[in-house]
């Protein structure tokens, strides 16, 4: 097998993490002869550090031969789309830039896939994307349908522009891998005539860029590392509507306010900004809902900064490395999303050995069911400060203790990067 993955744009965080945790088990596996992955010029040197170094994965980039038809096609756009930028055109350029793009993708990857004589073809992310033009099995991998299904009202056009791209794709792939059962669901709601085409293979929680001895050794620290007395809850996310801070903050400070002891640790992008009641975010700004719930996270923060200075910590965007300490030195993790395609974080905690309490989301009760775990987590209702203050509160006063490595290997091994990877080539392999 042949792996051709186009990667056009990404995501840092869970998402990147699915793309390495499955690649770095895909060079292990027999089946798979050879992984050409297709990134932005400036994505290159980025995973190739991110991934192991590998004869099996080549780096390439959306280039084309300098003689070739396609690229006299796209150095005619070009010349269109200067010509367009002297008259002040700038519908037009616009336009020329958008179809260039397409087709130097519609182009390279085309090229690539012939140039390596790749069997089948995967899209990590394919949001808003053309689907390509191959001869060979197409499959996208989707990890939620949040314009439909996240508690914001999107307006309609942008709700109508994100089907049609999603219904693009589903005429074309041969098969959609969701990464929850909730999501592939979501999508039959939408799109029942596809139904077939659609199967769920969940994500793993287990670190990446480890083999199974590094992997188990570095659990062992996160287990066996003191923490001290003093309970801390940690939130791993970067801020957004969806991810619903606000009610952490305010549980927070209703435990505060009883004189309780304990630290709430935030990580990732504009968390430093929100304990200090600075923030700003732009993401959706046009949305009243955003509005009014940034309004709510600022004035609380705000009016409470003696709370916010002594209780909580935001440190902002982090590195893998910070990330994984902050996991180590955590008591428990809290996850109080209003929506998520998967949440990683869950998994990712759980296969740690630590403790969690999440919103009482289908997603979350499906990586419970996945990794046996009921007596690590806790749920409980979206968007209930009391009754997230309660569960806090509970563990605050009995906190349970991490897992052993090996309970965790025990109870967790069962579901690695491996067997997501293994299943993702089994499935592509009846294409």
């Amino acid at each position: 097998m042949k792996l051709i993955l186009p990667i056009e744009f990404y995501r840092q965080g869970g998402v990147e993490r699915v793309i390495c945790g499955t690649i770095e088990e895909w060079i292990e596996i027999d089946e798979v002869e050879e992984i050409i992955l297709i990134l932005q010029k400036k994505d290159i040197p980025h995973f190739q550090e991110k991934l192991p170094k590998s004869p099996i994965i080549k780096y390439e980039s959306f280039t084309l031969p300098p003689k070739s038809l396609q690229s006299r096609i796209l150095s005619l756009i070009n010349k269109f789309s200067s010509l367009s930028g002297n008259i002040k055109a700038k519908k037009v350029q616009m336009f020329l830039k958008r179809l260039r793009r397409k087709y130097q993708s519609k182009f390279s990857i085309k090229y690539l896939a012939n140039y390596y004589q790749a069997t089948h073809c995967l899209y990590f992310l394919a949001n808003q994307l053309t689907p390509p033009d191959l001869d060979i099995p197409l499959a996208m991998v989707t990890h939620d349908v949040f314009w439909r299904f996240a508690p914001l009202s999107y307006p309609e056009s942008y709700v109508r522009k994100y089907d049609l791209s999603l219904l693009e794709w589903l005429k074309e792939v041969n098969i959609v891998f969701t990464v929850s059962e909730k999501t592939r669901k979501d999508i039959i709601s939408v799109f029942p005539e596809f139904t077939s085409k659609i199967t769920t293979i969940a994500n793993s929680g287990f670190p990446t860029k480890s083999n199974v001895s590094q992997r188990l050794l570095g659990l062992a620290e996160n287990s066996q590392e003191s923490i001290g007395d003093l309970p801390i809850f940690y939130l791993p996310s970067s801020f957004g509507v969806y991810k619903d801070h606000l009610t952490l903050l305010k549980a927070g400070i209703k435990l505060a306010e009883k004189k309780l002891k304990f630290k709430i640790v935030l990580i990732g992008k504009e968390t430093d900004n929100l304990i200090a009641g600075k923030i700003t975010l732009s993401q959706q700004k046009n949305s009243q809902e955003y509005i009014d719930y940034l309004h709510q996270c600022q004035e609380i923060s705000q009016n409470n900064q003696n709370i916010m200075q002594e209780y909580f910590e935001g440190l902002g965007y982090s590195s893998d490395e910070d990330v994984e300490k902050s996991y180590r030195n955590s008591s428990c993790v809290v996850f109080p999303s209003k929506y998520e395609g998967f949440g990683l974080a869950l998994s990712e905690s759980v296969v740690r050995g630590i403790p969690a309490i999440v919103s009482d989301l289908e997603v979350f009760r499906e990586q419970v069911e996945l990794y046996k775990c009921g007596d690590l987590v806790d749920f409980f209702p979206v968007g209930d400060v009391d009754a997230l203050a309660n569960c806090m509160e509970k563990f605050i006063l009995n906190p349970r203790k991490k897992l052993s490595p090996e309970e965790i290997d025990t109870r967790f091994s069962h579901w690695t990067w491996r067997e997501t990877a293994k299943e993702y080539v089994r499935l592509l392999k009846q294409l």
